[in-house]
């Protein structure tokens, strides 16, 4: 099975320039998270399937934080409260649904299927990333697209570094910022 899991869909550019990539496979699996709220009516299209739910390490529920200045602004929303960019409201979080990435890969595919991940989630994929390095999920994802934010949630490099050098350990390719897909 062939599988584009985008995480952080906001209005589907990444998904579109998928689909026209050489990556794009006629029949992949494609599927949106997207948990902000103030992201509607997107055509991200008929064969995508959207998740309405933040992509985290456990099941439930997580605070989620957007901008107080301008609350249709999506871009920079976290479940990071310590988030220093975006001007988020910290004194009224939004309660959103959240997903066991890591179960889900696992409950979803098969360690050799072809999954591609792009990973735009303002802080979370710290701890998805260490979560699924642990729980050996990481050894499901072939190709990862992942833009880091460790300096807007006030991360150490020491993490970052060090997450990064586990990344490398394991046989995937690492695109770190998302950029074009070829």
């Amino acid at each position: 099975m062939n599988a584009y899991i985008d995480l952080g869909a906001y209005r589907g550019l990444y998904v579109k320039r998928y689909r026209s990539s050489s990556m794009y496979t006629a029949g992949c699996s494609i599927y949106a998270f997207e948990c902000n709220r103030t992201v509607r009516n997107i055509d991200y299209g008929p064969d995508v399937k959207l998740i309405r739910s933040a992509a985290w390490i456990y099941d439930g529920e997580l605070d989620f934080y957007i901008s107080k200045s301008n609350p249709s602004m999506v871009q920079g929303s976290s479940v990071y409260k310590a988030k220093r960019t975006g001007n988020l409201d910290k004194e009224h979080p939004q309660k959103i649904p959240c997903i066991d990435f890591s179960k889900w890969i696992r409950d979803n595919f098969q360690k050799e299927d072809n999954i591609i991940i792009k990973m735009n989630i303002e802080g979370a994929e710290y701890d998805i990333l260490e979560k699924m390095i642990a729980d050996g999920t990481i050894d499901y994802i072939k190709t990862l697209f992942v833009q880091f934010h460790w300096q807007r949630i006030g991360e150490s490099v020491d993490r970052h570094n060090r997450l990064v050098l586990e990344l490398k350990k394991h046989p995937i390719k690492l695109f770190t910022g998302y950029g074009n897909f070829k």
